[in-house]
């Protein structure tokens, strides 16, 4: 599996769907486009980077654990952010992501809004997975890591909910290259590498990546009972280096996990805060956050 190359104007466009705990859907998309080159410094070490744009939106319904009970509840959601991928070992060395989300709770006939934002700083700190990668191949990526969050959520005129926290900590996944596939998404059929992370809570992701397109043809997300919670599939992209004629030796690589993975971090944490301070909005499980 060699790497392509990104170039300035690149896109993907995904379509969005989840299911968590048989209780909150979201559908929508997801688009991420390449803006340009930067030289940056992320934890005192310097990096060239591809500064990525990624935006998102769509609805969400289902059953909300509240302070009140469960209640149903409908709305939409947004997301917009910013991605560094290094250059050299294209993993993801900052996010800044903001979601908000609005909508209704059906039975107290009240209206809920949500904002969450999220800054993710990582060094890598061990790094098996480098190109061209062989058919076959596992090893293990250790990210040193800083998250900064800070979450708004309110129902109706009740005092807004406002916490913030900030955690530092060193992981470490696991990550091989399979097999040779095909997938067949809405963008069409395509050769793929099937590319699997395994992540320490027991929750894994596939990615079906395709050469062609210079990206993820489709991403799977299964929690730790194996049972599947999140599916993009490529609706549309742009990936110049794919036009060109194929005496072009590809220099990068490029695994889109994070477009989806933020949206499910983002709802994961609200779960979890949930469990420990008394109350929800939708939940989905802790993703990777940040894919090689």
């Amino acid at each position: 599996m060699d790497a392509p190359a990104w170039s300035p104007g690149d896109f993907w466009l995904y379509r969005f769907n989840s299911t968590f705990e048989s209780s909150i859907f979201l559908n929508g998309t997801l688009r991420a486009e390449v803006q340009r080159l930067a030289t940056v410094t992320v934890r005192g070490v310097p990096y060239d980077v591809f500064v990525v744009d990624t935006d998102g939106t769509g609805t969400l319904e289902g059953i909300f654990p509240t302070p009140l009970g469960d209640v149903p509840a409908a709305g939409f959601w947004n997301l917009t952010g910013e991605q560094l991928f290094a250059t050299d070992s294209r993993k993801i060395v900052r996010t800044l992501i903001t979601i908000s989300a609005a909508g209704r709770v059906a039975i107290l006939d009240l209206p809920f809004s949500l904002l969450w934002i999220n800054s993710t700083s990582s060094r890598v700190v061990r790094d098996e997975w480098t190109y061209p990668v062989p058919v076959g191949f596992s090893g293990n990526v250790t990210l040193n890591a800083s998250m900064a969050e800070d979450v708004f959520l309110q129902f109706g005129t009740n005092p807004p909910l406002n916490t913030s926290s900030l955690v530092e900590a060193e992981v470490t996944f696991a990550v091989s290259l399979e097999s040779r596939s095909t997938a067949t998404v809405p963008a069409g059929t395509f050769e793929t590498y099937v590319v699997r992370e395994a992540w320490p809570d027991g929750g894994t992701e596939r990615f079906d990546y395709a050469p062609a397109a210079g990206n993820n043809a489709r991403t799977r997300t299964f929690n730790t009972t194996g049972a599947e919670i999140t599916r993009t599939e490529l609706v549309s992209y742009r990936y110049r280096a794919g036009e060109t004629p194929p005496s072009v030796i590809p220099v990068l690589v490029a695994v889109l996990g994070i477009a989806v993975a933020v949206p499910l971090l983002a709802w994961w944490i609200l779960r979890r805060r949930r469990r420990e301070r008394e109350y929800t909005p939708p939940s989905l499980r802790d993703p990777p956050t940040l894919g090689p």
